[in-house]
Protein backbone atom coordinates (compact mmCIF):
# COMPACT_ATOMS: atom_id res chain seq x y z
CA UNK A 1 0.00 0.00 0.00
CA UNK A 2 1.35 3.42 -0.87
CA UNK A 3 0.59 6.59 1.02
CA UNK A 4 -0.79 9.40 -1.05
CA UNK A 5 0.97 12.72 -0.54
CA UNK A 6 -2.29 14.57 0.12
CA UNK A 7 -3.28 12.01 2.78
CA UNK A 8 0.11 12.25 4.47
CA UNK A 9 0.03 16.06 4.48
CA UNK A 10 -3.47 15.98 5.96
CA UNK A 11 -2.25 13.60 8.70
CA UNK A 12 0.75 15.82 9.49
CA UNK A 13 -1.51 18.89 9.51
CA UNK A 14 -3.76 17.18 12.08
CA UNK A 15 -0.74 16.33 14.25
CA UNK A 16 0.48 19.93 14.20
CA UNK A 17 -3.04 21.27 14.80
CA UNK A 18 -3.89 18.90 17.66
CA UNK A 19 -0.62 18.49 19.52
CA UNK A 20 1.44 21.61 18.90
CA UNK A 21 -0.97 24.45 19.73
CA UNK A 22 -0.21 25.89 23.18
CA UNK A 23 -2.90 25.46 25.83
CA UNK A 24 -2.83 29.09 26.96
CA UNK A 25 -3.27 31.43 24.03
CA UNK A 26 -3.26 35.21 24.08
CA UNK A 27 -6.54 36.90 23.23
CA UNK A 28 -5.38 37.91 19.75
CA UNK A 29 -4.65 34.26 18.90
CA UNK A 30 -7.96 33.11 20.40
CA UNK A 31 -9.75 35.65 18.22
CA UNK A 32 -8.02 34.28 15.12
CA UNK A 33 -6.11 37.50 14.52
CA UNK A 34 -2.60 36.24 15.36
CA UNK A 35 -0.37 33.19 15.07
CA UNK A 36 -0.88 30.80 17.99
CA UNK A 37 2.89 30.39 18.40
CA UNK A 38 4.55 33.77 17.79
CA UNK A 39 1.50 36.09 17.90
CA UNK A 40 2.39 37.75 14.58
CA UNK A 41 -0.68 39.08 12.72
CA UNK A 42 -2.54 36.67 10.45
CA UNK A 43 -1.96 37.37 6.76
CA UNK A 44 -2.56 35.72 3.40
CA UNK A 45 0.14 33.09 3.97
CA UNK A 46 -1.13 31.94 7.38
CA UNK A 47 -2.39 28.39 7.79
CA UNK A 48 -5.76 27.64 9.35
CA UNK A 49 -5.30 25.04 12.06
CA UNK A 50 -8.04 22.43 12.21
CA UNK A 51 -10.90 24.39 10.65
CA UNK A 52 -13.55 22.15 12.23
CA UNK A 53 -13.01 23.63 15.70
CA UNK A 54 -15.27 26.45 16.93
CA UNK A 55 -12.33 28.79 17.58
CA UNK A 56 -10.41 30.17 14.60
CA UNK A 57 -6.78 29.23 15.13
CA UNK A 58 -4.03 30.28 12.74
CA UNK A 59 -0.32 29.69 12.39
CA UNK A 60 2.07 31.88 10.43
CA UNK A 61 3.94 30.06 7.68
CA UNK A 62 7.39 30.10 9.41
CA UNK A 63 6.02 28.65 12.68
CA UNK A 64 3.80 26.10 10.94
CA UNK A 65 6.56 25.00 8.53
CA UNK A 66 9.03 24.58 11.40
CA UNK A 67 6.65 22.25 13.22
CA UNK A 68 5.88 20.35 10.04
CA UNK A 69 9.63 19.87 9.46
CA UNK A 70 9.97 18.51 13.01
CA UNK A 71 7.30 15.85 12.36
CA UNK A 72 8.64 14.90 8.92
CA UNK A 73 12.22 14.50 10.19
CA UNK A 74 11.11 12.61 13.31
CA UNK A 75 9.07 10.11 11.26
CA UNK A 76 11.95 9.73 8.78
CA UNK A 77 14.35 8.91 11.62
CA UNK A 78 11.77 6.62 13.28
CA UNK A 79 11.14 4.69 10.05
CA UNK A 80 14.87 4.11 9.61
CA UNK A 81 15.49 3.19 13.27
CA UNK A 82 12.64 0.69 13.29
CA UNK A 83 14.01 -1.25 10.29
CA UNK A 84 17.80 -0.89 10.66
CA UNK A 85 19.69 -3.87 12.05
CA UNK A 86 22.59 -1.69 13.26
CA UNK A 87 20.22 0.63 15.15
CA UNK A 88 18.28 -2.30 16.61
CA UNK A 89 21.51 -3.87 17.87
CA UNK A 90 22.66 -0.59 19.42
CA UNK A 91 25.60 -0.33 17.06
CA UNK A 92 26.88 2.76 15.31
CA UNK A 93 24.78 3.57 12.27
CA UNK A 94 25.84 6.55 10.20
CA UNK A 95 22.53 6.78 8.37
CA UNK A 96 20.59 6.76 11.66
CA UNK A 97 22.98 9.32 13.11
CA UNK A 98 22.56 11.54 10.05
CA UNK A 99 18.77 11.39 10.35
CA UNK A 100 19.03 12.21 14.03
CA UNK A 101 21.24 15.24 13.27
CA UNK A 102 18.79 16.45 10.60
CA UNK A 103 15.95 16.04 13.08
CA UNK A 104 17.83 17.90 15.82
CA UNK A 105 18.22 20.85 13.46
CA UNK A 106 14.42 21.23 13.47
CA UNK A 107 14.24 21.59 17.26
CA UNK A 108 15.75 25.07 17.61
CA UNK A 109 13.12 27.00 15.64
CA UNK A 110 10.29 25.47 17.68
CA UNK A 111 12.11 25.60 21.03
CA UNK A 112 12.02 21.84 21.76
CA UNK A 113 14.24 20.55 24.55
CA UNK A 114 14.47 16.77 24.16
CA UNK A 115 14.73 14.45 27.11
CA UNK A 116 14.64 10.69 27.57
CA UNK A 117 11.15 9.22 27.97
CA UNK A 118 12.46 6.68 30.46
CA UNK A 119 14.97 8.44 32.73
CA UNK A 120 13.80 12.04 31.98
CA UNK A 121 17.31 13.44 31.65
CA UNK A 122 18.33 15.77 28.82
CA UNK A 123 19.70 14.17 25.67
CA UNK A 124 23.28 15.09 24.89
CA UNK A 125 24.87 15.09 21.44
CA UNK A 126 27.10 12.09 22.20
CA UNK A 127 24.33 9.91 23.68
CA UNK A 128 23.06 6.92 21.73
CA UNK A 129 19.39 7.77 21.30
CA UNK A 130 16.43 6.36 19.44
CA UNK A 131 13.06 7.80 18.51
CA UNK A 132 10.15 6.53 20.63
CA UNK A 133 6.46 6.54 19.77
CA UNK A 134 4.05 6.03 22.65
CA UNK A 135 0.27 5.99 22.49
CA UNK A 136 -0.94 6.62 25.98
CA UNK A 137 -3.58 8.51 27.96
CA UNK A 138 -5.66 9.44 24.92
CA UNK A 139 -2.90 11.01 22.86
CA UNK A 140 0.16 10.25 20.80
CA UNK A 141 3.62 11.04 22.16
CA UNK A 142 6.64 11.24 19.88
CA UNK A 143 9.94 11.50 21.64
CA UNK A 144 13.27 9.91 22.38
CA UNK A 145 15.00 7.46 24.72
CA UNK A 146 18.59 6.61 25.48
CA UNK A 147 19.37 3.22 24.00
CA UNK A 148 20.80 2.20 27.39
CA UNK A 149 17.42 2.95 28.99
CA UNK A 150 15.46 0.79 26.59
CA UNK A 151 14.92 -2.73 27.85
CA UNK A 152 14.94 -5.77 25.62
CA UNK A 153 14.79 -5.03 21.91
CA UNK A 154 15.26 -1.28 21.37
CA UNK A 155 12.11 -0.82 19.35
CA UNK A 156 10.78 2.57 18.36
CA UNK A 157 7.15 1.46 18.50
Amino acid sequence: MTVQIADELARLHRLVSWFEVPLNLPSSALAGEACVWCVSPVDGTSVELEPSTPLPRWGCMPCYSARLAWYVSWYDWHRHFDTCLHCQQRRTCYIGHGRRVLHEQTMGPIDKHPECFICPSPLLAGDLVGPVRWEGDSRLYLGYAHLRCMTGRPSSR
